[in-house]
Formats: C-alpha cells, structure tokens, sequence
C-alpha cells in the first residue's frame, strides 16, 4: 500500500504542526508520496502541479503490484486526477 496525499497544505514543506502531517514514524509504516516537497516561500503550487506530479506517481504505484491510495481533504485536486479537464495555463 502506498499513499499520494491531495490535501494542498501538505505538500509545503515546514508546515508540519498546522498541517498535521503524519509523523515520520507513520511514514515508516506505510510509504507516503507527495508531502513535504513544496518551498512554500518560492513557488506558486496549482492544480495542475498536482496532477502533473500525482498522475505518473499513480501509474508507477500500479506498476509495482502496489495499490495507491489518494488521502486528504481536497476534493478539487482529487477530482483533478479523476476528471481530465484541466488546462494547463503555464508558458511553455
């Protein structure tokens, strides 16, 4: 079993306490994706950053034999990896 969090403040880093992120002795536990990557002070994380990353983590989970499982309190990011109408507004 693998978790990808969607809640959008847990993938800040440093937020730790306000965010009630799982402790490093629960991420022994269970393998946890997705949390803590984010420099809150120098980027300007979306929806779209979300999916981009969890899409091909999800597909690489499955890959494994594994199961991945979507955890937080965000629907509009979970329903990004559900619904595939984002656009990405980004310049290329």
């Amino acid at each position: 079993m693998r978790r990808t969090g969607s809640s959008l403040p847990q993938v800040y880093k440093g937020l730790d306490i306000i965010t009630n992120k799982v402790s490093p002795q629960e991420q022994r536990l269970c393998r946890h994706h997705m949390i803590s990557f984010v420099d809150p002070l120098v980027s300007n994380y979306t929806v779209v950053d979300f999916r981009d990353k969890a899409v091909p983590l999800i597909s690489y989970i499955f890959a494994r034999d594994k199961i991945p499982i979507v955890v937080g309190g965000t629907n509009y990011y979970i329903e990004s990896l559900l619904w595939k109408v984002l656009i990405n507004t980004k310049v290329l």
